[in-house]
């Protein structure tokens, strides 16, 4: 089973490389794969695609990334130990 978080990752990633333009298509289409697979080897390869930008680049591109999920209350409640599952208080 795909862990949530990997996927809140790559959903993230998603995201944000679709609203910066020099993210190169084939890292795009190999988060796309991981998303649509879920497959351990899919985000690998898709880790790889990441990892193989330009460091600026990357490095932009993952602060972007890391605010996203950071301001995400859903995936922060749904984190939580206890939270009721489905009902959340927002």
């Amino acid at each position: 089973m795909t862990d949530p978080a990997d996927l809140r990752f790559f959903r993230a990633l998603k995201d944000v490389c679709a609203k910066v333009d020099p993210v190169d298509q084939t890292c795009r289409d190999a988060i796309d794969s991981a998303l649509e697979s879920g497959d351990p080897q899919d985000m690998q390869t898709a880790h790889k695609a990441l990892e193989s930008l330009d460091d600026p680049l990357r490095d932009a591109v993952l602060r972007r990334v890391h605010l996203h999920m950071a301001t995400d209350l859903s995936a922060i409640w749904d984190m939580m130990p206890g939270a009721p599952v489905g009902k959340r208080p927002n």
